[in-house]
């Protein structure tokens, strides 16, 4: 009997955290959202709340973690675009361990240039062709093409260092922030 109401226990906590990390990710993107300047930056802040479901309690509920953080950024948030970013890119701390796995640099480093290129590509073709937001579609008219270009490519690059700082982000969790939550040292 004790097992079982220990076993209730753990799902309760991990219910509850994940539940609790998905609103973090959701006022994350809200604040966002509002702010224009923040449009690219809130989305990758809001994805790094995943790193502590992942480490703690796996896959599947960072999946469900950024599921529901995703589905009430598209409804709740003003800024769609920031919405969609989060839904297109936001679930790579999920998928990064399977990049870490490939041993050679450079494969590695090719492979996520074009996970990022790839998924870059899907979010501006779905919210121009698909969503329709005219203002984005305006915007990148007005720049040109060379411009539009420059801002891909900084985007991919700026995508680049957000993937060093996830593992700098995942390193501080690890050693500096998991041991002092009690509450989760109980739990194994």
């Amino acid at each position: 009997m004790e097992r079982k109401r220990d076993n209730i226990g753990n799902m309760t906590l991990a219910l509850t955290f994940c539940a609790v990390l998905a609103a973090l990710g959701t006022v994350i993107m809200l604040v966002g959202g509002v702010m224009g300047i923040a449009t690219y930056a809130a989305p990758l802040m809001a994805s790094c709340c995943l790193i502590p479901v992942l480490f703690d309690f796996g896959r599947g509920r960072a999946w469900l973690t950024w599921l529901v953080t995703a589905v009430l950024s598209v409804l709740l948030c003003a800024d769609k675009e920031c919405a969609f970013f989060y839904v297109f890119i936001c679930y790579y701390p999920v998928i990064r361990g399977f990049f870490e796995r490939i041993r050679r640099r450079l494969p590695r480093v090719l492979l996520k240039l074009g996970f990022f290129a790839a998924a870059v590509a899907l979010l501006y073709a779905f919210i121009c062709f698909v969503f329709r937001l005219d203002a984005v579609l305006e915007e990148f008219s007005e720049t040109g093409a060379l411009m539009t270009a420059l801002f891909f490519a900084g985007l991919i690059a700026a995508l680049l260092f957000y993937d060093a700082a996830l593992g700098a982000a995942w390193t501080i969790y690890e050693r500096r922030i998991r041991p002092r939550l009690g509450f989760l040292n109980k739990k194994r």
